[in-house]
């Protein structure tokens, strides 16, 4: 029986969205009041109205309707449960990532999140938001196995990376080698100071995930070229942390880049 009621106030929230988050913006409204906000007629707005007030999610006083505390409470998870299985729609391949992490991610995670991906009108729109975040932190964490990186997107980060923003990253081999082998001079940068921020580890990365001051950002990148198609941010706090959990996990696995050079002969790696 709870699980019908779930289901038809989920049917009925989707349904009626406009008109719940409109009463959500204002204490109260009349019924002329949400006709000429709607631009509805008298008949569908008294038809909404009553379907509301039957599933409780809002209340009327003195022809003034409002959302009664359930009703809020039900808007704000069904838009939760949306913008996650938003998320999981577009980019499937991100969920699949996530699930072979070593510390499990809860999808509900995802709820807050803002995906961002190159369009043909603007392919570059992902990447200015990833940029943005490097402007506004004091302290940026990364961990990568994939070495693919826009050139102008480097040519931006690397006054950041020559001390503007206290970075650490974590790449596997081979990624450390590819990247190198495109960007000498970012290499250059690094080996040029004892304690270069960079590290290298052996472990599996199946998700290309970075750390900023109050926010926790995934790379999605294309299976056929290597390069980011897709950017997927979110502030929420428990996201954040289980980020920073994942980042110790690959920490305590890993070794600076100095001793990895010193003690390491790197592989051969052709270019994608």
């Amino acid at each position: 029986m709870q699980i019908d009621r779930g289901i038809g106030l989920t049917k009925t929230v989707v349904t009626h969205h406009e008109i719940l988050t409109l009463l959500r913006t204002e204490d109260a409204l009349t019924t002329r009041q949400l006709e000429r906000n709607l631009e509805y007629s008298r008949a569908t707005v008294n038809r909404h109205l009553g379907t509301l007030r039957e599933a409780e999610l809002i209340t009327a006083t003195d022809n003034r309707h409002a959302l009664t505390d359930f009703g809020a409470i039900v808007l704000r998870e069904v838009e939760a449960l949306c913008r996650q299985l938003h998320v999981s729609a577009r980019l499937p391949e991100l969920v699949e990532q996530l699930h072979a992490c070593p510390i499990e991610f809860e999808r509900s995670l995802l709820a807050e999140a803002t995906v961002m991906t190159a369009t043909a009108d603007d392919p570059y729109q992902m990447h200015r938001r990833y940029l943005e975040f490097w402007d506004e932190t004091e302290r940026a964490k990364g961990v990568r196995s994939i070495s693919a990186v826009p050139p102008d997107v480097v040519e931006r980060l690397k006054p950041h990376l020559r001390g503007e923003v206290e970075a650490e990253i974590i790449w596997t081999p081979e990624a450390a080698t590819r990247y190198f082998e495109r960007y000498p001079d970012i290499e250059s940068i690094w080996t040029g100071e004892s304690d270069s921020g960079v590290r290298i580890t052996d472990e599996p990365i199946p998700v290309q995930f970075g750390l900023f001051d109050h926010r926790l950002t995934f790379t999605v990148h294309d299976d056929r070229t290597g390069y980011p198609h897709a950017l997927v941010d979110t502030a929420d706090a428990e996201a954040v942390e289980w980020g920073r959990r994942l980042y110790r996990y690959y920490r305590e696995r890993s070794q600076p880049m100095e001793t990895w050079l010193d003690t390491t002969e790197r592989a051969g790696v052709s270019e994608p």
